[in-house]
């Protein structure tokens, strides 16, 4: 699959630091019943998540993304020496 058509079906990348923030979201998630708790949920070996769930992280999401030829540079970085 190319990276244009992986990005047409909602494939990519966020650039480093510019993706979604979870936690601003942890309220209109389903699968978080207590916001209180949500990071809670979030350290468990599997979180299933809701379709409805998994709609709107798409949604979310996808403004954000990028080709990932293009994002992963921005995870890359020159190693401190010193």
């Amino acid at each position: 699959m190319s990276a244009a058509s992986r990005k047409d079906a909602g494939w990519g990348l966020t650039r480093f630091r510019e993706g979604l923030v979870l936690r601003d979201l942890v309220p209109r998630l389903s699968v978080f019943p207590d916001p209180a708790t949500w990071s809670v949920r979030m350290r468990r070996a599997s979180l299933t998540l809701p379709p409805g769930d998994a709609e709107l992280l798409r949604t979310e999401l996808e403004p954000f993304l990028s080709p990932y030829e293009e994002a992963a540079e921005s995870y890359r970085w020159e190693p401190v020496t010193g």
